[in-house]
């Protein structure tokens, strides 16, 4: 692991924001929209309250999570170019390979045993199980991620480092407009399916260099950070409306007899909003100043375990034993407080496994001889 003295507290406290945001969102988007909008689930749950043609502002709780995960998506390969991009050919592939490897077989192996465990102290409840080869098709994240480097190491680093401001900015803004316009960014899809969102991945990366680099919005006040933060909640509450009037009209003019489902807005990792609230919460974190802090510090070196061991269908079943909709319904304010604290526990639960994975790495590293000849 990195030294944490070597780490800067601000950018690790701005990684376990991004993480905390994650979690909210995989809890919304995993659980809570599956119970919203899913028949059987309001058939076995007795829970179809929301099912009136009718706008609820309490859904508006829903709207405001949707881009977190995207956000939060942003947040951490912005902070990887902001520190990579400098290293040139340096970056160390080797090492990121094996961090990778590592922690994902230890969260593979982790999840198998305690779902297992799990459901044997548990009756009636029903949980998805995991087995071992969940070692392959864990978060897509973590081969998202992991693309990217390898790009920083043969090519893209070597390549920004040979543009001078002007064509580093020229760069940046048609990559951006790329994605961003529906014909190209479809033309991208077309031709790798995920293609449009590993540009963006590139995008951000080198983003991220060049705010190391040039401090593009260093003249930007910091309130206006806060006010593109505050405009861009306003759009999605806007369109959250705009789509629920939308389908109550279509509702209505089909004359159905059928259930009507409430739709909450999503966020692809291109989408305008994401990037600008990750982006303005990135400025605003570099420009905290805060003393070197080892434990935050070592919370933001967890946030991987944390990620790899609360994204998979073991938690989610765990989350989908409470009945968020009938909470949301008659108190919204006690199912906000109630998202918050799942969340917390489960990133709570990630810092423990991480804790055990670097004692049971320093345990193996001290009987390597009973394995390994001198």
């Amino acid at each position: 692991m990195t030294p944490a003295k070597t780490r800067s507290s601000n950018i690790e406290l701005l990684r376990i924001l991004a993480m905390f945001m994650i979690i909210i969102f995989h809890i919304s988007d995993h659980c809570v929209k599956v119970q919203l909008t899913d028949t059987a689930s309001m058939l076995r749950m007795n829970n179809g309250l929301f099912c009136e043609p009718v706008f609820y502002k309490k859904l508006l709780l829903l709207s405001t999570f949707a881009p977190m995960g995207k956000i939060g998506n942003v947040i951490f390969i912005t902070i990887s170019g902001y520190f990579m991009v400098s290293k040139g050919n340096g970056i160390n592939l080797a090492k990121i390979s094996k961090k990778l490897l590592l922690q994902l077989g230890f969260a593979a192996v982790s999840l198998t045993l305690v779902s297992s465990f799990w459901y044997r102290m548990t009756d009636g409840v029903f949980l998805k199980l995991v087995n071992i080869n969940k070692f392959n098709s864990m978060s897509w994240f973590v081969g998202y991620y992991f693309f990217i480097m390898v790009i920083a190491y043969l090519f893209l680093n070597k390549f920004l480092a040979k543009l001078d401001k002007q064509k580093y900015f020229t760069f940046l803004i048609v990559l951006f407009a790329f994605i961003q316009f529906r014909w190209t960014g479809s033309m991208a899809n077309s031709l790798a399916n995920g293609l449009r969102t590993l540009l963006t991945g590139i995008f951000l990366y080198a983003l991220g260099g060049f705010i190391h680099l040039y401090n593009p919005f260093g003249k930007i006040r910091t309130y206006c950070l806060y006010l593109i933060i505050a405009i861009s909640f306003l759009f999605i509450y806007i369109s959250a409306y705009n789509v629920t009037q939308t389908n109550i009209q279509t509702y209505f003019l089909n004359e159905s007899k059928d259930i009507f489902i409430q739709k909450i807005p999503s966020f692809s990792d291109y989408s305008i909003i994401p990037i600008l609230v990750g982006l303005s919460l990135f400025e605003i974190f570099r420009r905290i100043h805060i003393p070197c802090s080892r434990m935050i510090n070592f919370v933001g070196a967890s946030t991987f375990m944390v990620y790899l061991l609360h994204d998979n269908a073991f938690a989610y079943s765990l989350w989908n034993t409470q009945d968020w909709i009938t909470l949301l319904y008659e108190h919204p304010y006690i199912y906000l407080f109630k998202h918050l604290r799942w969340a917390a526990a489960t990133f709570l639960i990630g810092i423990l496994f991480y804790i055990i994975y670097l004692c049971l790495g320093k345990a193996l590293s001290k009987c390597r001889w009973l394995v390994m000849k001198e």
